[in-house]
């Protein structure tokens, strides 16, 4: 598991188009290394519930995202680290240090307001482009934030819970913190995003009545 760093500027002299071509061989490579491991648990978890495909896709790339970063293997590295070790002699300093900041912060739940949003569980605020995402203040974002070229941005994945649906989403997270601990989006996201969409399913079947915000 990884600790929390102070987040690293993101140096002026490289390029988003630089960066979105790192960021696309550091994931397939990742997935090519791990892709045994990363299918079957996807797959155990899909089954558990009454997923349809769109569910079991989302929760596949949310996983992505998490594990990218967070899941260490038997020498205590994640693929973000490795990729930085295998990479940092053929790349710019700049480049380098830029990747090298993207674990923070970790993934969460991100109340949108005017312009940014806001974690819900450190407070923290974000200036963040919502133009290609279509939410409306209230709304609730679940997914990881990366700093490119000086803008906060989703990664290859999130989860958009409507503000009515909201109440409910944090009675979930409340309940998933007291059993795993503070840092329970951290040490298990992938879970917390697989009880997420169930609950969701039940609220969208009929079998749980959101509760009044």
């Amino acid at each position: 598991m990884k600790s929390e760093r102070k987040i690293i500027p993101f140096p002026t002299t490289v390029s988003e188009a630089e960066m979105n071509t790192a960021l696309k061989t550091m994931y397939q490579e990742a997935a090519t290394a791990r892709s045994t491991d990363w299918v079957a648990f996807i797959e155990e978890i899909a089954t558990e519930g009454r997923w349809y495909l769109k569910d079991a896709e989302l929760f596949r790339d949310l996983f992505v995202d998490w594990a990218i970063f967070y899941e260490t293997d038997e020498q205590g590295k994640t693929p973000h680290g490795r990729f930085l070790e295998q990479v940092k002699d053929d790349m710019s300093p700049s480049l380098y240090r830029a990747l090298r900041g993207l674990a923070d912060p970790v993934p969460s739940l991100f109340l949108v307001e005017e312009e940014r949003v806001v974690d819900i569980m450190s407070k923290q605020t974000y200036q963040t482009d919502l133009a290609e995402i279509e939410v409306e203040p209230g709304d609730l974002l679940v997914g990881k934030l990366l700093y490119i070229s000086g803008k906060w941005r989703f990664a290859i994945a999130y989860m958009k819970v409507a503000k009515a649906l909201v109440p409910e989403v944090r009675i979930l997270l409340a309940d998933f913190v007291d059993e795993v601990g503070e840092d329970a989006l951290l040490r298990q996201y992938p879970e917390f995003c697989a009880e997420l969409i169930d609950l969701l399913l039940d609220i969208e079947e009929g079998n749980i009545a959101p509760r009044p915000e």
